[in-house]
């Protein structure tokens, strides 16, 4: 088998969520694989999601690629996690729509059971740090992973990919919030998922002013939660003459920046000692390009 390109390990880090409660599905939505390293040697791996998506609910499913070595074996198994308040790791601002599900467990059960996971975890090693943001130029062309309205290649288990642009500038807060505004298509399904810089032919440095010809960039900004509507009236004629409100999208998404997930950092840090998974273990993956 090849060895997967970034375009393709990019895909792999993201799956759709089914929420439950007491046994029946209430929602849908995306969710991503973090890794929180506490050391060198040591990583908490996660599901990151909108707090949104998981609220009410007491489980989520996911469906996990099997590994053959150090690759997707192309089968893939339903992973069950507890989803309960007590299990999920929020982040402590309340107008912050984020929260990890620890994956640990489900890691180590299935190795155990003797199929082991293959997933792609991101990192803050792509995350841009607080003196980056301000290079980022008014226009950046941008990759959303996700499953909109919940849709997915449920054949090779493998979410949908769009691609925009930002619609407010990264290197300014829009609305005085740690977030920023995308325009491409987003809707509900979406939220949850990852937004990256991805350059793939070149691009501009604007910390040097040199442009590097034919090298990629990539760099994970933000996490789609929301997206403005335009609510129209319509009318249906029968006796009584009720009137309807239709919602339609804007083909734009608010994102918050993803930066963010330094706030869920100290919580994971908080909540697990220092004996945690192997980074090899676990599917730590570099995007050193």
């Amino acid at each position: 088998m090849a060895e997967l390109t970034l375009a393709e390990r990019l895909t792999l880090t993201t799956t759709r969520i089914s929420a439950f409660q007491d046994g029946a599905q209430v929602g849908f939505g995306t969710g991503f694989f973090f890794n929180f390293k506490i050391s060198d040697q040591q990583i908490i791996p996660a599901i990151i999601t909108n707090k949104h998506v998981v609220n009410g609910c007491d489980q989520i499913t996911v469906v996990c690629h099997t590994a053959k070595g150090s690759e997707p074996s192309g089968e893939f198994i339903p992973c069950h996690l507890d989803a309960r308040p007590g299990a999920i790791l929020a982040h402590p601002d309340p107008d912050i729509d984020l929260c990890a599900i620890p994956f640990g467990p489900i890691l180590n059960q299935a190795e155990a059971n003797g199929t082991p996971l293959f997933y792609t975890g991101l990192g803050f090693d792509i995350v841009p740090q607080d003196d980056d943001w301000q290079y980022f130029d008014a226009l950046e062309e941008v990759i959303m992973i996700g499953c909109p309205r919940g849709i997915f290649d449920e054949f090779n288990n493998l979410p949908i990919t769009r691609r925009g642009n930002t619609a407010s500038s990264l290197s300014k807060l829009y609305g005085g919030k740690q977030e920023f505004m995308v325009d491409m298509a987003c809707f509900p399904g979406s939220s949850g998922s990852p937004i990256f810089v991805y350059d793939r032919n070149g691009y501009l440095d604007r910390k040097t002013n040199n442009y590097h010809i034919g090298a990629s960039r990539i760099q994970f900004v933000g996490v789609l939660y929301s997206g403005p509507l335009i609510a129209s009236d319509g009318k249906i004629v029968l006796q009584q003459n009720p009137k309807i409100e239709v919602s339609s999208m804007m083909h734009l998404g608010n994102a918050i920046r993803s930066s963010q997930l330094h706030g869920i950092e100290k919580q994971v840090l908080a909540r697990f000692s220092a004996v945690a998974p192997k980074s090899e273990d676990v599917g730590e993956v570099s995007f050193d390009t």
